[in-house]
């Protein structure tokens, strides 16, 4: 499930055409530190900028608004992409994405793949493509709302705005904020869900909106039947039963006498009305069954063609996990002689082919890969709505032949009825004609009440299916999440255990400890509550100013430090943390908390952790730790 990993690389903020920031990261410890308000934090936002965050217009800072585009350079699961997002205050830009480093010496790029902050028919969101490239699968939150980058940078970003009382990054949005995000975050970074369970929520969600649908419909046709609500299809069909009968009887009456010329002329006339329209019904419906036939092809095309897509895509994803895996193949023999292959007698500048000797692209530049995967995404996206419109399609010629057939049933028995007809200026004719006529017309609303009653009946029994299988999943669900508590347990036991060593460490000058809950936390004390967004010490959530924020950091900085070696754990090795100084901390604080840091990363260098100080530890104070030189003026020159 883990062991993704993010790291950046390098950040470039650009200006009018020219950068005004320009710096490159490294793995472990990375401190961007320099004067107070010179813009250390202004990286930080940034990054969590470019990462997929969202900054509303009035929390932009200066000068990072006035800047045109904010590019970075980042290691996803060990391989370098490259992306870039256009600096637009009160506004939420797409993001750019290609494989890559940022500059490659003339070497040519892939092109950049462009995803917006929200899903569409056509395209992924960047969230979509940034999970698939960190190997992570979909998840939705309790109440279905799907995690986004945004979301999961509220927990690996540690900003200073947000009160130190909290876990999260505070949002504006009360609907974007619920207990059920705060808790799918944490459940997702740190491996507490489980792909089995996320399934049974997915099935549950369907199950559910199908039921409301179906309730939905049940409802209409209540409204629809009305006082015939009760009926049955058995008596429905018994009472159309009776009115053929009776049609029949009429229809075979013998006449009561000849016809006049005049009348007959008229039937006539009627009679070639009639049989013109029952070829025209024929016609009808010979044509309608050749669109049938016609659309029913290419239905079977797009199924077609939507499976070749589909397999095409995973075989895609399959040669792209082999490639990395295996790399190059070499022979040693030739394939067509078995002779052992030789060596080019004069090495050459350019790579070649061991093989063949022909002139060969670097390994190092980089394959269309993603444009083929987008293009394959694009396709399937296409197909799958033409298939949507021939379906609907398909469901228009079957009505159109439904309609097509009644009026043909009825033009016929017209027919009939006017070739045995002799007498239609006779009272008895007439009367009969308009019996027959009142028949078929009750005969039309059974029917039209029938197919009601039958979509009735029918959405009743799914109803309770559905029913039943909500239940079930529902069932299914506890029994998950009963299994996961002993996983759950021992995540929020490490959890604890590292976040007392960090307060425990806390002492002042004479050695005396800042706070008496700190230095007699246990981890059975610690009350972890990410639904409330809140962290308790003894039963505490309150401290002091500097306090509070020691133990805020304490508990990002644990999970870091758990993901390392915990397979389970989705928290991709990086954080961001700028809020060391906050509430007031001395330098001595500061300090302490900073060799403190050291210590809990000691001889690790399989993560990132970026934090800003203006109280720098002479220890870090220097190029293998710093991003960029101390800063005395603007971190952005402009």
């Amino acid at each position: 499930m883990g062991n993704s990993t993010l790291f950046i690389e390098r950040l470039v903020v650009s200006k009018s055409g020219g950068s005004v920031y320009d710096e490159r990261f490294h793995r472990g410890i990375n401190v961007i530190r320099g004067d107070h308000s010179v813009g250390k934090t202004t990286i930080l936002e940034l990054l969590f900028y470019v990462l997929g965050g969202e900054i509303k217009e009035n929390q932009w800072l200066y000068p990072a608004d006035k800047c045109d585009c904010v590019i970075c350079q980042l290691s996803i699961n060990g391989k370098t992409f490259t992306i870039k997002r256009d600096i637009e205050k009160g506004k939420v830009p797409p993001i750019s994405i290609r494989s890559g480093a940022l500059e490659s010496d003339g070497a040519e790029f892939e092109a950049w793949g462009s995803y917006g902050s929200r899903r569409g028919e056509e395209r992924m969101s960047f969230s979509q493509k940034f999970f698939e490239l960190l190997g992570w699968e979909g998840h939705k939150t309790e109440d279905y709302a799907n995690l986004t980058m945004h979301q999961i940078l509220r927990f690996l970003y540690v900003d200073q705005e947000t009160a130190s009382t909290k876990i999260f990054r505070a949002e504006d949005n009360p609907r974007a904020d619920s207990e059920g995000t705060r808790l799918a975050i944490a459940e997702f970074l740190l491996g507490l869900d489980n792909l089995d369970t996320h399934q049974m929520r997915q099935e549950l969600l369907i199950a559910e909106r199908e039921f409301e649908r179906v309730s939905s419909d049940l409802l209409a046709m209540y409204r629809i039947l009305g006082e015939d609500s009760s009926v049955t299809l058995q008596s429905l069909q018994q009472s159309i039963a009776n009115n053929v009968g009776e049609i029949v009887k009429l229809r075979e009456a013998p006449p009561d006498a000849d016809a006049s010329s005049d009348v007959k002329a008229f039937r006539d006339v009627a009679y070639k009305k009639i049989r013109s329209d029952v070829e025209l019904f024929n016609k009808q419906l010979q044509r309608f069954h050749e669109d049938l036939l016609s659309v029913s092809g290419e239905i079977v095309d797009c199924e077609l063609f939507d499976r070749s897509l589909k397999q095409r895509r995973k075989a895609l994803l399959d040669s792209r996990v082999a490639h990395d895996s295996i790399g190059f193949l070499r022979y040693s023999q030739c394939p067509c002689c078995l002779n052992a292959i030789k060596e080019a007698e004069k090495p050459s500048s350019e790579e070649v082919c061991h093989l063949c000797k022909s002139p060969v692209a670097q390994v190092e530049q980089v394959s269309n890969y993603m444009e083929l995967l987008n293009e394959l995404d694009f396709q399937i996206n296409s197909n799958s709505r033409v298939l949507q419109d021939l379906l609907e399609h398909k469901l228009g010629i079957e009505a159109a032949i439904s309609v097509a057939s009644m009026n043909l049933a009825n033009a016929q028995s017209k027919l009939s009825e006017m070739a045995g007809l002799f007498d239609l200026a006779s009272h008895s004719a007439l009367e009969r004609a308009k019996r027959i006529g009142f028949l078929e017309s009750e005969n039309s609303n059974y029917e039209k009440k029938i197919r009601i009653v039958t979509d009735l009946d029918n959405h009743k029994l799914k109803k309770l299916d559905l029913n039943a299988d909500i239940a079930r999943l529902k069932e299914l669900l506890l029994a998950a999440n009963a299994a996961n508590k002993s996983r759950r347990n021992s995540v929020y036991a490490g959890l604890a255990e590292n976040v007392v060593s960090i307060l425990r460490s806390e002492r002042r000058v004479n050695g005396n400890p800042y706070e008496e809950e700190f230095s007699e936390a246990t981890i059975s004390g610690v009350e972890i509550d990410f639904a409330k967004d809140r962290m308790l010490i003894n039963g505490r959530v309150k401290f002091s100013g500097s306090s509070n924020y020691v133990k805020k950091n304490s508990l990002p900085l644990s999970a870091l430090l758990e993901s390392l070696d915990d397979e389970n754990y989705r928290l991709p090795r990086f954080l961001m943390v700028d809020a060391i100084e906050n509430g007031g901390m001395k330098e001595f604080r500061s300090h302490n908390f900073q060799r403190a840091l050291i210590k809990l990363f000691e001889g690790r260098k399989d993560f990132q952790l970026i934090f800003c100080t203006s109280m720098v530890l002479d220890e870090l104070d220097n190029a293998d730790y710093g991003v960029g030189p101390f800063y005395q003026g603007n971190v952005l020159q402009i």
